[in-house]
């Protein structure tokens, strides 16, 4: 969905948590294709050129061994989940309902 949406000309956030953290690593960009869909390479490409950016969950990717060192050449920062917090509130159309379904 993040590259169609960043295709239509949306701004595209990503947040990778627990370990889904891994999958911004040049060895897992290259190696997995999801079924029915593209190389998980072409879709981070895609999502990339259109100035989309990747939050990966600082403390989860720390627990799994990631260092800065796999997000270097990427718009990517490890972030707490304040950030997932702040984005989603950015981005979500508001409803005029106080509660909000995740």
């Amino acid at each position: 969905m993040a590259k169609t949406a960043a295709a239509e000309g949306n701004s595209v956030s990503v947040f990778l948590a627990g370990d889904a953290a891994r999958l911004i690593r040049n060895a897992v960009l290259d190696s997995l294709a999801g079924l029915g869909t593209a190389k998980l390479r072409e879709l981070c490409d895609a999502v990339t050129a259109a100035g989309g950016k990747f939050y990966l969950s600082g403390l989860l990717s720390k627990a799994r061994g990631m260092v800065q060192e796999d997000l270097a050449g990427k718009p990517a920062e490890f972030a707490l989940p304040q950030v997932l917090i702040r984005h989603s509130q950015e981005y979500e159309p508001s409803s005029g309902r106080e509660d909000r379904s995740w």
